[in-house]
């Protein structure tokens, strides 16, 4: 009996680890294609990753939208740490972004910055970003300056 017990929870302690990874790369995936999105100027599938009940929702699509319009990015994202459960996470990101100005031998602005993410399960199958800050971060570049 105890074998059977032992095996259990030995089983239950597995499944929970693979949903935990599960969970994880699912994250990834999410913020992956964010950065993507800034790279390839498909703002679309930049703002397909955030609730479109988050404060500031057409703030940040106007922003993203500009500066993707503007500039050439560059955009690279590492996640600093990870917390929460299958239905609810909390990243911290090492966010960079190099943005080149679309004239010939235009200025480059660099922009690097700790961006803190919160993100809600959808529909029990898609995650969704409920909360991104600071979205100053995706303002409209200032090359002129």
């Amino acid at each position: 009996m105890r074998a059977i017990v032992r095996s259990t929870g030995i089983l239950a302690c597995v499944a929970f680890t693979c949903l935990i990874a599960d969970t994880h790369d699912e994250i990834v995936d999410v913020i992956s294609n964010l950065a993507n999105a800034l790279s390839t100027v498909n703002t679309p599938k930049f703002m397909d990753a955030i609730d479109k009940s988050m404060p500031d929702y057409d703030k940040l699509k106007n922003d993203v939208s500009a500066l993707m319009n503007q500039t050439e990015i560059t955009s690279s994202v590492e996640i600093i740490t990870e917390d929460g459960d299958d239905a609810k996470r909390s990243v911290d990101l090492d966010w960079y972004l190099e943005i080149r100005s679309l004239a010939p031998d235009g200025p480059i602005e660099r922009r690097r910055e700790h961006i803190h993410c919160e993100l809600l399960r959808k529909d029990k199958k898609h995650w969704k970003i409920v909360l991104l800050k600071p979205q100053n971060f995706f303002a409209p570049a200032s090359l002129d300056k």
